[in-house]
């Protein structure tokens, strides 16, 4: 190895992307078409967060887990209610993509909470960890989560 990478995983399209280095080339360049395929094949949206709370904090503060929870979802709330002006994003065919998404993966792809979409996404990332040695034995999602919609 010469300190080079090979490929990189990140959320941001990187500098040398931007600035048309072409020793930097996207591993996938039809990215997109792929992730949707693959959102169609398995109903999977990947997670991309999540939230941890100490154990201690949830023994001591048992609130904490939901208030959190609905903390997150009035944040949410407000920024897809500032979506709806279209001269917050200046770009020229932002209503174009935002029905498009909402046509492909729905009205909210951003779901919080162990409901049906996360607990498969996650079961499907715990199968992944297990088969690649990163899990050690199989883990239930109560055992990882607490399930704040069974409490609000």
């Amino acid at each position: 190895m010469e300190g080079e990478l090979d490929a990189l995983i990140h959320p941001e399209v990187i500098q040398p992307i931007l600035d048309k280095d072409q020793r930097v080339t996207r591993l996938f360049p039809n990215y997109r078409d792929l992730e949707i395929d693959y959102y169609k094949h398995t109903g999977i949206f990947p997670i991309m967060h999540a939230a941890v709370i100490k154990q201690e904090i949830v023994d001591k503060y048992p609130w904490v887990p939901i208030n959190l929870m609905q903390a997150f979802e009035e944040s949410k709330k407000a920024a897809y209610k500032r979506m709806e002006n279209p001269r917050i994003v200046p770009l020229a065919w932002f209503r174009h993509f935002q029905e498009e998404q909402e046509e492909i993966l729905g009205s909210d792809p951003w779901v919080y909470g162990l409901g049906e979409i996360n607990k498969k996404a996650l079961e499907t990332l715990m199968q992944y960890s297990q088969e690649q040695g990163l899990l050690g034995r199989k883990m239930s999602l109560g055992e990882l989560f607490i399930n704040t919609e069974a409490h609000s």
